[in-house]
């Protein structure tokens, strides 16, 4: 049996079925390709449970999932994954279908996720929202700017964009504001789709759904003066379409 559950967005986000289904796992495994899980969650989780969580990277579950798998033939195996396990990513849903060709029962436990809890925080319509986009940290080899082409489509179609801010696992590094800013420059530079200039407002929103949120809505421009109050926060971006009455009431609160 596969458990794959849903740590939410802060300590003790895990649902009750989900902490039980822990403890009876024959073997933990902590996935957190896409964001950080802090250590008070970890200790938690340990103290809680009394099981040892070891570390599962991203190829476990990708390339090397039916060995990861193998556990879960003879005995039960959980996987812990920040967020919603199932929302704003792939590669889960990739291992759960290799569950099924395997013969490998799973439950999987849901949790709230930066997805539905930054669109709730900001107060804009869910239903105004394109698709979201990932901004990618830059490499010397690998400069993608297929980001801007999706909320260049969400401003013609007057939407809401949700940008998810890339992190760095192996460097222990989360994009910050300063560095969102910089590569939707550089992506316009290329692109020249004429989103991104002085006039553009940000919502930009800090550690959502734990106690040490933030959120913010300043221009493009001012997010230099508000940079400095968001450091060591994992930040989520969202460029509003044109504001309803309601939601300018809302984005207002921000200011």
């Amino acid at each position: 049996m596969l458990f794959l559950i849903g740590l939410g967005m802060d300590v003790k986000d895990l649902s009750v079925r989900a902490l039980e289904a822990v403890k009876k796992s024959d073997a933990v495994y902590l996935e957190q390709y896409t964001t950080f899980v802090s250590e008070d969650y970890l200790s938690y989780l340990r103290r809680e449970t009394g099981k040892e969580i070891r570390p599962l990277d991203r190829s476990a579950v990708e390339e090397n999932a039916l060995r990861t798998l193998a556990g879960a033939k003879g005995g039960s195996i959980a996987i812990l994954v920040p967020g919603d396990p199932l929302i704003a990513t792939t590669h889960h849903a990739t291992l759960l279908d290799t569950a099924t060709k395997s013969g490998v029962s799973y439950v999987v436990y849901h949790a709230p996720s930066i997805y539905t809890a930054a669109i709730g925080e900001s107060g804009l319509d869910v239903y105004k929202f394109g698709p979201p986009v990932t901004l990618p940290f830059w490499s010397e080899r690998y400069k993608p700017t297929s980001f801007l082409d999706v909320i260049d489509k969400n401003v013609r179609n007057d939407e809401h964009s949700l940008l998810l801010l890339d992190i760095d696992q192996p460097a222990g590094r989360m994009m910050t504001l300063g560095d969102a800013v910089e590569l939707l420059r550089k992506a316009e530079k290329d692109k020249e789709y004429g989103i991104i200039d002085d006039s553009l407002k940000l919502l930009v929103l800090g550690d959502v759904g734990k106690p040490s949120e933030l959120i913010k809505y300043v221009s493009i421009v001012e997010a230099a003066e508000v940079e400095s109050l968001f450091a060591g926060k994992i930040l989520t971006i969202i460029i509003p379409a044109t504001p309803s009455f309601a939601e300018e009431e809302a984005l207002s609160k921000f200011a």
